[in-house]
């Protein structure tokens, strides 16, 4: 079930593998197809900016295959190391 938890643990996996290939927000976010923005949204587990009517991130697959794809890994393999 993708749930406010499930949200967190795959942002806080991107974000250690983004930081563990050296790579910036911005630098994945263009190279994934995305804007640094929306990266910023999905590494900190929400669906928007405003705390007080933020739900939990909810990336399309397409934006998920970009990021796995640049930091060099399957989809299947980053959910995994999320665990969700």
């Amino acid at each position: 079930m993708w749930n406010e938890e499930s949200a967190a643990r795959l942002g806080t996996t991107l974000r250690r593998m983004r930081n563990d290939r050296g790579l910036s927000q911005e630098s994945l976010a263009y190279q994934a197809g995305i804007t640094k923005n929306q990266l910023q949204l999905i590494e900190a587990g929400r669906s928007t900016g405003r705390r007080e009517a933020a739900g939990p991130s909810n990336p399309r697959m397409a934006t998920l295959v970009g990021l796995a794809d640049v930091l060099g890994v399957s989809v299947a393999a980053m959910l995994t190391e999320a665990g969700v």
